[in-house]
């Protein structure tokens, strides 16, 4: 369900692009630092960008190192140095990768199943141990995604009304431990950023889920058939809803890191609308970064 909360690459500037990176990396690092080299799995653009709007809101100045890695043991690279958000968003990740394997467990059939499962194994140990950090944040993921679950199998007609619970998980994960302002923009973010996935993957896996009989909020929505400009529907309806994240954005008086501002805005302005259009269209504008340079 992740992947789809990245930059435009060609659009960041050089330091830009070095602070982005540096930053996955350093999520990266962090995971396996945290919770062990597994659960490096549960690595992410979406993660990556919620630990930089809880950096942006905790006014973190980042500092950074030149280290080697286990995907790139040869050259030295630029990585952020662990602090609080980033191990937080290492753990978070965690929490709702396993939660997630678990419904899948339940819900799917044959070679998903076994994915879950698989996956389940791997990152048993490493939620374990975000569990005890963050025990709440554990318990209100769970019930966030038995909600959801409940919800589909109610198969009502409508894509808000199921999307708005993931926007709710979401809200809860980047507000978790933020007070007054804070809170209400973390929240504000949160809950757009996970509506937002949840409507873009499943419009990613409309072809599939039709083809294999699965959930798809859009199939009930539009049980006779997809209508003529559909698609041009949801597009002015997801852009339309990026506005409240632009005016969360604003909100936040990021001051310690002027790159990340840039990274941030990137992501916001050029990021998400090239990814829904990239999905309903299959244009390129959004690109997946390649790290390996």
């Amino acid at each position: 369900m992740f992947g789809y909360i990245k930059t435009v690459r060609a659009e960041l500037r050089v330091r830009e692009y070095e602070y982005y990176r540096a930053s996955y990396c350093g999520l990266c690092r962090s995971m396996g630092k945290c919770n062990g080299q597994c659960s490096r799995l549960t690595l992410s653009y979406d993660f990556a960008f919620l630990a930089n709007i809880r950096m942006a809101l905790s006014g973190t100045k980042p500092e950074f190192r030149r280290c080697r890695c286990i995907a790139h043991p040869i050259r030295r690279r630029m990585m952020m140095e662990p602090n609080d958000d980033l191990n937080y968003a290492a753990n978070a990740s965690v929490i709702l990768a396993y939660e997630k394997c678990r419904d899948d467990l339940v819900d799917e059939r044959g070679w998903r199943k076994f994915k879950a499962r698989m996956r389940c194994f791997c990152l048993h140990g490493a939620y374990r141990r975000a569990k005890k950090r963050y025990g709440e944040l554990a318990e209100a993921v769970r019930g966030h995604l038995a909600r959801l679950a409940r919800k589909e199998k109610e198969k009502r007609p409508s894509v808000d009304e199921i999307a708005a619970i993931f926007g709710d998980l979401l809200a809860d994960i980047v507000s978790h431990g933020y007070e007054g302002s804070a809170a209400r923009i973390a929240k504000s973010i949160g809950w757009q950023t996970g509506r937002f996935i949840y409507i873009i993957d499943a419009i990613d896996d409309l072809d599939e889920d039709k083809k294999k009989g699965r959930f798809n909020p859009f199939l009930l929505l539009y049980e006779g058939g997809m209508p003529d400009g559909w698609r041009e529907d949801v597009r002015d309806a997801l852009i339309s809803s990026l506005a409240d994240l632009e005016t969360a954005l604003d909100l936040m008086n990021d001051t310690a890191d002027p790159d990340r501002r840039g990274v941030l805005e990137n992501i916001l302005y050029l990021g998400m609308p090239a990814t829904v259009r990239q999905v309903l269209y299959g244009k390129t504008e959004c690109n997946k970064e390649d790290f390996g340079e």
